[in-house]
């Protein structure tokens, strides 16, 4: 998928632990679509890094961009963890609502590379180890009964030694 086609709203639900890639592929294939990041939210509406009294509203906030876009036709990258089956129901659930296919991106990283991106964000993006643990553990495959039109596999395996061999190649993305 290099693209999000521009005359097919869909709704493309991002799925990984946090450092597996999911930023990166939604910058490379979503030109198109209207970007929904947690991330980014968490720095619009508590620039001093998240807060766990704010989860409602940057939920809210998730919730209206998404349904804005999909209403004005738009396709929407939710870019998040959407690590457990109830997450992603919540986006299953707007798709329905929209009548617009919801498709799953996994990302397949490992948990290594990971944690050794997460090491490298600046100080209120990086989660704690103990924050890491927990959101690795409570992983939960998508599973093909859950609703998605689709379910693509994105491995983003390379080894440290394989990013300093084809440096090159990173600087130009």
């Amino acid at each position: 998928m290099n693209t999000i086609q521009r005359n097919a709203p869909c709704l493309i639900v991002l799925v990984g632990s946090p450092g597996s890639g999911k930023t990166t592929w939604a910058r490379r294939n979503g030109d198109t679509a209207i970007h929904v990041s947690q991330d980014d939210l968490i720095d619009a509406i508590t620039p001093g890094g998240f807060d766990p009294a704010s989860c409602a509203v940057y939920r809210a906030a998730e919730d209206a961009i998404a349904r804005a876009a999909l209403s004005a036709g738009h396709s929407v990258i939710v870019d998040r963890t959407n690590r457990t089956r109830a997450h992603r129901e919540r986006w299953l659930q707007l798709g329905r609502e929209h009548s617009c296919p919801a498709i799953a991106v996994v990302m397949q990283t490992s948990e290594e590379l990971c944690r050794e991106r997460n090491s490298q964000r600046d100080d209120r993006r990086r989660l704690s180890d103990e924050r890491m643990n927990r959101m690795l553990a409570a992983f939960e495959p998508v599973h093909p009964d859950e609703g998605f039109a689709s379910i693509l596999i994105e491995c983003e395996e390379i080894t440290k030694k394989e990013r300093e061999f084809h440096e090159y190649c990173y600087e130009t993305r």
